[in-house]
């Protein structure tokens, strides 16, 4: 694949220090660069603000080694006790001690609030004339990324922490006298990202060619704006917004046979906003991950002689969304049917359950899975003692969509450089289904669901008029078309059914036995030893402890005082 070093990489002289939210506000703009340096020419201007781009890399599920948005809901079972600490499992099954102010493994607040100070910066920059030789057309795109990338930081703290501190003046930087500042409400942050979504539409290009693909563009502004204004309730507009997307004409559903490749292919024509990463060996430059090494089937490191894989594997929750053809019918599956099925439940299934998870039976780099005990691929019953790093599934399955299968791939010297695609046109589809619903239009609702659905040789769903009903379809669409890809948890609390799903629930497996013959029999079984836990206060996170301490003018969600 070829790579696109200017997104991935910064030169040095270029080169930002990350460090906390609290401590940025004590530094002047100077701190982090060289004005002399970075306004000499519009290409160093350019290398600059490419740099922004980490916001997204920091948002990258696929590059959070274990932690990832859907790892905390009904898809995902994490195979080890001790995963990232024991921070995941915990997550569930120790809520009052792993979810606290003063500890939030899944908070980004530092990290955005240090792009935003950033970005803040060159705005004031600009305001007063260090940017005044430059090419203006050249510096109206620069200036309509910031805005973009600024959006998109506030956008994910909002989603988890309600209304935040707008830190947003462009002809200063808050300094010791700003520091204490009140949150804005969380209509006025949407109000402020949604603006800011529109004035980079209005400026960005509709595509970007060569070395510059993965940068804002005019859809990715508008399609963020329509999930943004999807999430803030305001349903019209996410409709406008994800309306003007489809019929732009600059994206198209990846159809057929070929829909495996959304995920394979990182230049498809679905598309909008990807996160671009790069396999390599031994170049520091180079933006790889990790996905593979945790996630893959455990048999791929014996070549190698290494553990890899299976630190978590989808649930049969997840796997049972996908619908199962019997004769010329679609079917919700159900394990109790089996002899339905010909004994053979993976046969069959809704085409994008092959895109999504790999499991016993299935082709995988020239060889077959075995996910049973004593299989290539394993099995294990999960425990919360002795089994931390012990690569082998507790679901009986492993995760497909976002795996790499590029033949390269060693697990010691060269990692994944898979895509993360941070949005592409199902889910647009998908918006513009749920708000024409949330406005009474089932009609167009069932429209972009069925056109899903069709693509993909789907049966149409027949069209239910009224929103709890509608909901059950548009759940499972969501979790089929969009499984892993981060919108399973923020769906459930927008919803109001977090709760309901993952509160004193337990997640499935399939444990799977062979017999001499090499016929299967298959046993759905427990992946917890206990409930889950999600308790309400759940649905927000906390406003981090050091920011109270350091803001005295902000107060904490109620839910967590």
């Amino acid at each position: 694949m070829k790579a696109h070093n200017y997104i991935m990489a910064v030169t040095a002289a270029l080169a930002l220090t990350v460090s906390c939210a609290e401590k940025n506000i004590d530094l002047s703009p100077v701190s982090y660069y060289n004005e002399d340096v970075v306004y000499a020419s519009d290409a160093n201007l350019d290398l600059f603000v490419k740099s922004f781009y980490g916001v997204l890399y920091a948002n990258a599920d696929i590059a959070n080694g274990y932690i990832f948005d859907d790892g905390v809901t009904d898809l995902v079972k994490y195979s080890w006790w001790g995963v990232n600490g024991g921070t995941v499992n915990q997550f569930f099954y120790s809520p009052a001690s792993i979810l606290t102010p003063e500890g939030n493994f899944r908070s980004n607040w530092s990290s955005m609030y240090s792009y935003i100070r950033q970005i803040n910066e060159l705005f004031f920059d600009i305001h007063y004339g260090y940017a005044d030789r430059l090419n203006k057309e050249a510096l109206a795109i620069r200036v309509a990324e910031c805005r973009f990338l600024r959006a998109f930081a506030y956008q994910e703290l909002v989603l988890r922490h309600g209304g935040v501190i707008l830190r947003t003046r462009e002809d200063a930087v808050d300094g010791p006298k700003e520091k204490a500042k009140a949150r804005s409400s969380e209509e006025e942050c949407w109000d402020f990202i949604l603006g800011e979504y529109d004035k980079a539409a209005a400026v960005l290009p509709a595509s970007w060619t060569g070395d510059d693909a993965g940068r804002a563009t005019k859809g990715a502004a508008l399609g963020m704006k329509a999930r943004a204004a999807l999430y803030a309730g305001r349903w019209q507009e996410a409709y406008d917004a994800a309306d003007s997307v489809i019929t732009s004409g600059t994206y198209s559903l990846v159809a057929g046979s070929a829909y495996n490749s959304i995920f394979s292919n990182p230049f498809n024509t679905e598309i909008i906003l990807p996160v671009y990463f790069k396999e390599s060996s031994g170049s520091a430059a180079a933006r790889q991950h990790n996905f593979n090494s945790y996630f893959c089937p455990p048999g791929d490191g014996a070549a190698f002689n290494v553990s890899v894989g299976a630190a978590a594997t989808p649930t049969d929750e997840y796997a049972g969304f996908f619908d199962i053809k019997v004769g010329s019918t679609w079917q919700k599956f159900d394990w109790d049917n089996l002899a339905a099925y010909g004994n053979k439940p993976f046969d069959n299934r809704d085409p994008r359950f092959y895109a999504s998870i790999l499991y016993n039976g299935a082709t995988w780099r020239g060889r077959t899975l075995q996910l049973y005990d004593g299989g290539t691929d394993g099995f294990m019953t999960f425990k919360t003692t002795g089994q931390d790093n012990d690569h082998r599934s507790t679901t009986g399955y492993i995760f497909r969509k976002y795996l790499s299968d590029a033949a390269g791939m060693n697990y010691t010297s060269i990692l994944s450089g898979q895509t993360w695609i941070e949005m592409r046109l199902a889910e647009i589809y998908l918006i513009r289904s749920e708000a024409a619903a949330r406005l009474n239009d089932f009609v167009g609702a069932y429209k972009d669901l069925n056109e899903i659905r069709s693509r993909v040789g789907m049966d149409p769903l027949p069209r239910r008029g009224n929103w709890n009903a509608y909901l059950e379809d548009l759940s499972k669409e969501r979790v089929c078309e969009l499984g892993l890809e981060g919108h399973r948890y923020f769906d459930l609390i927008r919803w109001g059914k977090a709760q309901e799903v993952l509160n004193g629930t337990r997640v499935h497996g399939v444990k799977i036995t062979p017999d001499i013959y090499g016929n299967f029999s298959y046993e759905r079984i427990e992946a917890d030893t206990q409930d889950r836990q999600f308790p309400a206060k759940y649905n927000i996170f906390p406003i981090p402890y050091s920011e109270l301490q350091n803001n005295r003018l902000c107060v904490q969600n109620d839910a967590w005082l």
